[in-house]
């Protein structure tokens, strides 16, 4: 290994340590707290022997592929596989830090690259199993769910009159039906606020240790980007798509210790939370996340308030100084003007997409390949690697007016869910706010990351709608 991947090990050794840390105590938690849903009729005088045998035949496994130099990685991995069969809560939870985390980009061996495959069936096979060994032949439908089954749905209808149905449909399967599957088991494990505890922490852990490794690449390796930019690995790697899951997470992490006793220590810990998030979306130049960072702050301030026109206005100060901040980045000054000018053309020839074809729109992966055909001669700088840097917009001109309203839908639930948790668990409206914003100049609709922040939205506040009716 080099050094910059040398240390990308070492750091996912260590998060995938903590986070299986973090699941022995939560499976300790429940069990003290008797808020885990046991399984009937099995004693525990079987199901731990088998669990720690599990444990023990899959790091010997791990330690015989991966050498004594991923030792604790071998430990790690053992338990939360064996988690994963404990309880569905944690397949998902680990799914998803794998998913987030990507080790295979810079851990190059085959029994890594299968860990998507695997652990995927791993985790359809430990949900399905406990619903059905617990007798729970139901799953969890609501409007949300209803109109991201509609949008899911009507994005593969519109793969096969498109220009390009072989590719579509392989792009489809690919990519975008992994972050579907994600919202819906999401949804459908979290039967109690306890357990969207054991997701969070993987959500949290998997961003961060992607935001670390951002850190050591500018900071020790001074390793930047075109036009001196953040950059991350793999496919984070662009200044624009890392600064806006740092944004995405940032409410999430600064909550972790919002309980804390100790008051200047729990200020301390979150301000140097927020100037690492701030100093790295910062030294991204992304004007998107910019804007969103000023969203996060205005949200909060705005929630917090007594006095809505003192909030007024300083939200109108706020929204300033981050139009002010943008002007400052210092970007080539033809970079930024030549951003500027492909959005718009890019935004342009998506908006004609969805017009033109309104029901159907253009197909799923067809804003590149069609662009041409909408762009009225202006192609932009960026030659053949155009995306349209909208999520709304692309959702608009792949999937036309219909799909978009489904997908816009699934959002609509979701702010509805984040205002009325605003006061009790803020961090959902302030991401959906803030990412939202960010992802406006940036191409999401298919990533991972919105759907795990509808999900998780969705499924904690179906316990404070429950209260409020």
């Amino acid at each position: 290994m080099g050094q910059n991947e040398d240390f990308l090990f070492t750091l996912h050794q260590f998060i995938a340590s903590t986070l299986a840390l973090f699941f022995i105590y939560f499976a300790w938690r429940d069990q003290k707290a008797n808020t885990f849903d046991g399984l009937p009729n099995v004693s525990r005088k079987i199901i731990i022997p088998l669990l720690v045998g599990i444990c023990l035949g899959l790091m010997g496994l791990f330690l015989y592929e991966w050498g004594s130099q991923a030792i604790i990685l071998a430990v790690s991995y053992a338990i939360l596989i064996t988690s994963m069969l404990y309880d569905p809560k944690y397949a998902v939870s680990f799914f998803i830090f794998i998913l987030i985390s990507r080790p295979w980009e810079f851990f190059n061996n085959q029994l890594m690259f299968a860990m998507p495959r695997d652990l995927f069936i791993l985790t359809f096979c430990s949900f399905i199993a406990h619903k059905i060994y617990r007798k729970r032949f139901y799953f969890q439908w609501n409007m949300a769910s209803a109109l991201m089954f509609f949008y899911a749905a009507w994005t593969f209808f519109c793969i096969f009159p498109s220009a390009h149905p072989t590719q579509g449909l392989e792009g489809y399967l690919e990519v975008f039906i992994k972050g579907v599957l994600i919202y819906f088991l999401i949804v459908n494990v979290i039967d109690r606020k306890e357990y969207l505890l054991s997701i969070q922490a993987a959500f949290i852990l998997g961003i961060t240790e992607k935001s670390i490794m951002s850190f050591y690449k500018l900071y020790i390796l001074k390793i930047l980007g075109v036009g001196e930019r953040l950059v991350s690995v793999g496919i984070l790697e662009n200044s624009n798509d890392i600064a806006a899951i740092m944004i995405l997470v940032l409410p999430f992490t600064l909550v972790v210790f919002k309980d804390m006793k100790h008051n200047y220590l729990r200020t301390l810990i979150q301000l140097a939370i927020l100037a690492f998030y701030t100093n790295l979306i910062w030294q991204s130049k992304s004007r998107g996340a910019i804007l969103g960072i000023g969203m996060l702050a205005m949200s909060w301030y705005w929630l917090q308030a007594k006095s809505k026109i003192k909030a007024t206005l300083i939200v109108i100060t706020i929204a300033s100084f981050s139009y002010f901040a943008m002007g400052a980045i210092k970007r080539d000054a033809g970079d930024i003007e030549g951003s500027t000018s492909n959005r718009l053309t890019y935004w342009k020839a998506g908006l004609k997409m969805g017009t033109k074809s309104p029901i159907f729109g253009v197909g799923y992966g067809e804003f590149t390949p069609r662009f041409f055909e909408f762009a009225d001669g202006m192609v932009g700088s960026e030659g053949a690697h155009k995306t349209v840097h909208s999520t709304w917009i692309l959702a608009w001109a792949e999937s036309g007016a219909v799909g978009f309203l489904f997908y816009f839908g699934v959002w609509l639930c979701a702010l509805k869910a984040g205002w009325i948790m605003r006061h009790d668990r803020p961090e959902y409206i302030l991401g959906l706010l803030s990412y939202g914003m960010a992802i406006t100049f940036l191409s999401h609709t298919y990533m991972l990351y919105p759907y795990i922040l509808l999900a998780l939205t969705i499924a904690s506040g179906q316990f404070y709608l429950k209260s409020k009716t």
